[in-house]
């Protein structure tokens, strides 16, 4: 946010000085009054100009950190789903066969393959089987798939930790800057409270 300051005459004197009285006013890009000219502002509505700026931005960056979220949280129910499927899926059989992961129904991704891939979990011509009777070079077996799994679901785990407390920190920051907001009309309503009171 961008501003410039002018200088105003008050119309008055310093009765000790003898000299004219001026102010400070503030004009904020994109702060206009009904003719669309610039609005002047005075300190405090300068102040309360930039924390509505402030709160805005940060709000903007708490949205995007909450989508995230959700997100990793979406990729951790998908992940979880699967490794349950496979874990079933092992104990079920005793002979060695590929699982068709591309089966798998997920919300974050057109299959089970695809978000396994997309998450580093298999590389595009991996696929997962159960033993290596039938194991190629391309093949990644039970225990090695579900450690990878359950890596890559530590790693969304802790990523989602860590976004929550930085979620935290930014929506403290932006109570911070409505809060003052909130300060400086309770500062001028006391004033103009004081004016009329005196007049």
């Amino acid at each position: 946010m961008s501003f410039n300051v002018d200088q105003i005459d008050l119309s008055m004197t310093d009765p000790t000085t003898g000299l004219y009285l001026t102010a400070n006013v503030y004009y904020v890009d994109g702060v206009t009054d009904a003719t669309d000219a610039p609005r002047p502002l005075s300190i405090g509505q300068l102040v309360m100009a930039i924390c509505l700026q402030r709160a805005a931005e940060l709000e903007t960056q708490i949205v995007a950190m909450m989508e995230t979220m959700n997100l990793t949280s979406a990729q951790l129910e998908d992940m979880t789903k699967i490794e349950q499927l496979v874990v079933d899926d092992f104990a079920a059989h005793t002979n060695g066969h590929a699982y068709d992961l591309e089966s798998i129904s997920v919300s974050t991704a057109t299959n089970a393959k695809t978000l396994l891939q997309q998450l580093g979990v298999l590389n595009s011509n991996q696929r997962y089987v159960r033993n290596d009777s039938i194991q190629s070079n391309a093949d990644i077996m039970y225990d090695d798939f579900i450690n990878k799994i359950e890596s890559k679901m530590d790693e969304k785990n802790s990523f989602s930790q860590q976004t929550m407390i930085e979620l935290q920190s930014l929506t403290n920051k932006r109570d911070q800057s409505y809060d003052m907001i909130s300060n400086i009309l309770k500062s001028l309503n006391t004033v103009m409270t004081g004016i009329v009171n005196n007049t």
